[in-house]
């Protein structure tokens, strides 16, 4: 179990590592609507209680509260990872980390495929790893943090489409 664990882990690493980054060169992305960034908290708050409430109904953790710090922490991981990953590839044309163009620059607020590829590589493992003491259904636990995973990913994606407009 110990080696299969390790197994998961190393490859949810390597994943995120040789995963491409998308280069729009030459472009300006500019919102027309609001920027999500707006809409951000109210997807925090819906998306933490759509997870905390899968993990722990599904899941079986009986502990709540701390169910939401396990799965608020994977989720601020899940949100720095891109942009600290672009902070990084920003050093040599910038010079420093440059954390804060990484974070602003560009369209890298909108939710694809690969936002829920990243968001599974990432809390996956951390929800996984910190609460599989706390349940007897181990696989219930992993259902529970794919599925929610997928829904809020989904929700936040079809949401964002709606209230949030951008152009080239």
């Amino acid at each position: 179990m110990k080696r299969r664990a390790i197994a998961v882990l190393a490859l949810s690493n390597l994943f995120f590592f040789i995963s491409p980054v998308i280069s729009n060169a030459n472009s300006s992305w500019h919102w027309v609507t609001s920027s999500p960034v707006n809409v951000l908290p109210f997807a925090i708050i819906f998306t933490l209680a759509i997870e905390t409430a899968a993990v722990v109904l599904i899941g079986r953790i009986p502990d709540i509260k701390k169910s939401l710090i396990v799965i608020s922490l994977a989720n601020l991981f899940s949100f720095l990872a891109p942009a600290l990953f672009r902070a990084i590839r920003f050093y040599p044309v910038s010079g420093s980390l440059s954390l804060g163009a990484a974070f602003n620059k560009g369209p890298y607020y909108i939710v694809l495929t690969g936002y829920l590829v990243l968001t599974l590589i990432v809390e996956l493992p951390i929800v996984y790893w910190l609460l599989r003491k706390d349940t007897r259904k181990k696989l219930n636990l992993i259902i529970a943090i794919l599925v929610s995973n997928i829904i809020t990913t989904l929700l936040v994606a079809v949401c964002e489409r709606l209230i949030c407009v951008g152009s080239w």
